[in-house]
């Protein structure tokens, strides 16, 4: 894994030298078609695996009475998120475009978050500080971003608190802010916070955030992250209104 400074260095270096950028885009597709392979090839049985799973409780339901019954099903849906994930984060860059606005995606996604938080005590409040122009953009990938940092925002509040969500539009660049009230990620966590298969939770995939870093990248723009210990979380996603 590429540590943020590592990978800055390898994008200049791919700068200066056209040909090693053009290697390293061969390497990553090949890595995307044997990641797709390998993971269908385990999607497969898995479904069958939780099928047959299914049919033995139903025929001898005392079964589910047994014990590790119970984390041996937890550990059947934590597998079956991964596989979603890693079919997720396998097509984060191929994007499906068409002209959108994202205030208007925004307020989609906070209308159906917001019952959920509210049963957990947690306020979500959508600011639009500008006017926000139409652009091309995939809603369907960026819906997924948002709900991830909404979650991850959920996550880090477990006692209640306040997601603050801020739109803006200035010099052609749409910036976004999710901010919770949460317990914060610690300084060491955050080097690491967008690479891929690393996670700190216990029934994290790791892919979560590095999904949406490539997402944002796809559409030509950037995400960072602010945070203190015990008093919240800020992410910061821009976007580009013109980008080819």
């Amino acid at each position: 894994m590429l540590l943020e400074s590592e990978r800055l260095q390898l994008e200049q270096l791919c700068t200066k030298y056209p040909p090693l950028n053009t290697y390293l885009e061969q390497l990553e597709q090949a890595h995307q078609f044997q990641l797709s392979q390998i993971s269908h090839e385990i999607r497969n049985p898995v479904t069958l695996i939780n099928s047959f799973l299914q049919l033995f409780a139903a025929a001898n339901p005392k079964v589910t009475t047994q014990p590790y019954w119970g984390e041996i099903m937890e550990n059947m849906q934590y597998l079956r998120a991964l596989l979603t994930e890693l079919s997720s984060y396998n097509n984060s860059k191929a994007l499906h475009k068409k002209s959108g606005n994202l205030y208007k995606l925004l307020e989609s996604i906070v209308a159906s978050a917001t019952p959920a938080l509210l049963e957990s005590d947690i306020q979500l409040h959508l600011i639009k500080q500008t006017p926000i122009p139409s652009f091309d953009i995939d809603e369907v990938k960026l819906r997924q971003v948002f709900l991830n940092l909404i979650r991850n925002a959920q996550e880090a509040m477990p006692q209640g608190g306040m997601i603050t969500i801020t739109i803006k539009s200035e010099d052609d660049i749409i910036t976004i802010q999710v901010e919770d009230t949460g317990c914060g990620i610690p300084v060491e966590y955050m080097p690491t916070l967008f690479e891929s298969f690393i996670t700190h939770k216990k029934d994290g995939t790791g892919l979560g955030l590095a999904i949406a870093q490539n997402v944002i990248a796809a559409h030509g723009g950037s995400i960072e992250a602010k945070s203190q210990l015990g008093q919240g979380s800020v992410f910061t996603v821009r976007l580009p209104v013109f980008f080819l």
